[in-house]
């Protein structure tokens, strides 16, 4: 895939900050980084602002998106096209790192989805239940 044709089936938004950007300042990120076993097909390819895809640098996609809530509900709003066994693999890695509240519903939950927006839709509404449970409790 072209870097012009991913940046237009993102329509020019970076799936991590969100804002939508020129095409000379954005950048190709590998979900699953190459130096881990990913590749360059158009599931484990989005459309990143170079600042963004500095700060996830070589990291695996969980360890980034544990560290930055307002991050993670916008990959998981925006990343449409990500393979579904890479979004599965970034909500086991999540529960395991207890980044979930409900780890075991949350890794059951999608491992029976099959498509990406399915999963993402899935994900969405865990972010928005943890959140409504924390205001509760202030």
């Amino acid at each position: 895939m072209k870097r012009s044709e991913l940046f237009t089936r993102d329509g020019g938004r970076c799936v991590y900050c969100g804002q939508e950007y020129e095409a000379d300042e954005l950048s190709v990120d590998h979900v699953q980084p190459r130096m881990r076993g990913g590749d360059g097909s158009p599931g484990n390819l989005v459309t990143a602002c170079r600042g963004c895809n500095a700060r996830k640098a070589g990291r695996s996609l969980a360890q980034f998106l544990a560290a930055e809530p307002e991050t993670r509900r916008n990959f998981f709003a925006l990343a449409r096209y990500v393979w579904p066994r890479h979004l599965k693999a970034v909500a086991e890695e999540l529960a395991r790192r207890g980044v979930q509240s409900a780890p075991t519903e949350l890794v059951e939950g999608v491992r029976g989805l099959r498509s990406s927006a399915a999963i993402a839709k899935f994900l969405q509404m865990q972010e928005r239940s943890i959140d409504n449970s924390e205001l509760e409790g202030e």
